[in-house]
């Protein structure tokens, strides 16, 4: 699946562009962080007894650690513009270029990123039989993968958010 395919329930089009940055940051980037260390927890402790989720547990761990550098991107160069870039539009002024020219090459490196998790994610799809435990799985293993499809699944509305909506608005702005 990717984010071209990926059809959201909420009408993202038509909200502003600051509160889909606030969206992503409060919601996506807080949640990913929180309840990705915390899956990864729960996956490494099954993983114990359950060697088959070792490949997973790797990727997911990479794809915690690669996402929070990802998101500090966004957070710390990325965003900030965007959100001046926003202001400077709604009061009808002039913005101050970017430091390095244009956002179009940080917003390039951001897309292959995602481009880049969804290709880890599914992979854990493909390792899980697309997020199916087996029939004689104790009940937290069918907990572990439904939370890991509910990581993934948050992760496509991110990239849908980002790559479909916050990034074409950015560049047509600037």
């Amino acid at each position: 699946m990717s984010e071209t395919s990926f059809k959201p329930a909420i009408p993202f089009e038509t909200w502003d562009l600051d509160l889909l940055v606030d969206y992503v940051l409060k919601f996506h980037h807080r949640n990913t962080r929180k309840y990705g260390n915390e899956l990864l927890g729960r996956l490494d402790a099954l993983a114990a007894t359950h060697p088959e989720l070792d490949r997973v547990a790797d990727h997911l761990r990479n794809s915690v650690a690669d996402l929070d550098v990802h998101c500090q991107k966004e957070e710390n160069v990325l965003f900030p513009f965007i959100i001046d870039l926003f202001h400077a539009s709604e009061l009808g002024r002039e913005h101050m270029p970017f430091h390095c020219g244009t956002i179009q090459y940080p917003i390039d490196a951001m897309m292959a990123d995602h481009s880049d998790e969804i290709e880890r994610h599914g992979r854990i799809a493909v390792l899980t039989n697309n997020y199916t435990a087996p029939a004689d799985a104790e009940p937290e293993y069918g907990k572990v993968l439904a939370d890991l499809r509910r990581f993934r699944d948050y992760l496509l509305e991110h990239v849908y958010v980002e790559n479909m909506i916050i990034f074409p608005r950015a560049l047509k702005l600037e």
